[in-house]
């Protein structure tokens, strides 16, 4: 099969992927070093996460990190960020770097990585109204969501668009996917909601103070949400926490669910490495095996570990 125009096998991407809470920055940072010593060369990270964009609501957020990484902190809360607009900004970042070093993304949100490593077509934005009619048109649908935008495509006369979860991979790409269990998830997801609660009070009322407006999804985002209410005296700080968890909770849920089916999508040129820790010893090892391969031969190396 001929790789699509827009593929450039020659690029080298790690992907360190999983729900939040999982470690994924740790485990990306520690990566992006060890592969900038190989090379000799600063080995830029790049965040694909729809939330961490955001400058003012950086702890609600989790973007502290041990190195610098590209798309975080970037816009204003005012600012509505899309699927579309991250890619765009993504491959600006990746095509400007050297094709012989490989670069590293830090994913968490699901449909942003697909969109970026597939070759995908993204559909077009369409406007508030356009949206309204098309959702009318959906009424009584077997599945009003998947019908209204698929109204919507043929109100702009846009074609549909192809599954995300088709195409060839852009880039010679290597998978870690932390995936921990259940229970200790679940723990690391408590103390980051404890966390919320703690440090990021001042934070979700720093926007309005200042005049801003935040978007819908900034307004309605975990811990923004919950944090506003505690701070109107709505939600205790116990009730705050709790909130939190459960719907972080059952993002981690979704975001599992969207990485497994990624992971048995994905063509069997790449290696991926499933653990349940980082601290793992495979991932030392998977860790420089793929630097080895790479630095040996150019490819990224074949099959698949688990």
């Amino acid at each position: 099969m001929t790789p699509p125009a827009n593929c450039d096998p020659r690029r080298k991407a790690l992907v360190v992927c999983g729900p939040t809470a999982a470690g994924k920055s740790t485990v990306a940072d520690a990566f992006a070093e060890h592969l900038s010593q190989a090379h000799g060369v600063w080995v830029n990270t790049i965040v694909v996460d729809s939330m961490q964009v955001y400058r003012e609501i950086p702890v609600i957020t989790n973007q502290a990190r041990t190195r610098h990484a590209e798309l975080v902190g970037i816009v204003s809360v005012e600012e509505e960020w899309t699927v579309a607009r991250h890619k765009e900004c993504a491959e600006g970042i990746i095509s400007t770097l050297a094709r012989d070093v490989p670069f590293v993304l830090d994913a968490g949100t699901g449909m942003y990585l697909n969109a970026l490593i597939f070759d995908v077509p993204l559909a077009p934005k369409v406007s508030r109204e356009l949206r309204y009619e098309a959702e009318k048109l959906a009424v009584g649908a077997e599945n009003p969501r998947r019908e209204a935008r698929k109204q919507e495509l043929r109100l702009v006369g846009a074609p549909e668009r192809g599954s995300i979860w088709e195409g060839e991979l852009r880039y010679d790409v290597a998978f870690l996917y932390l995936r921990p269990a259940r229970d200790a998830l679940d723990r690391k997801v408590r103390a980051r909601s404890s966390k919320i609660v703690r440090d990021g009070s001042e934070e979700a009322k720093r926007p309005k103070e200042s005049g801003l407006n935040p978007n819908p999804s900034v307004r309605g985002a975990i811990g923004v949400k919950e944090m506003l209410l505690h701070a109107a005296g709505t939600l205790s700080a116990d009730e705050a926490e709790e909130t939190i968890a459960i719907r972080t909770r059952r993002l981690a849920r979704r975001q599992v669910r969207w990485f497994d089916k990624l992971t048995r999508s994905i063509p069997d040129a790449a290696r991926i490495l499933v653990v349940e820790d980082a601290a793992d010893r495979r991932v030392k090892h998977f860790m420089h095996g793929t630097m080895g391969a790479w630095l040996k031969d150019g490819r990224g190396g074949r099959g698949r570990s688990w």
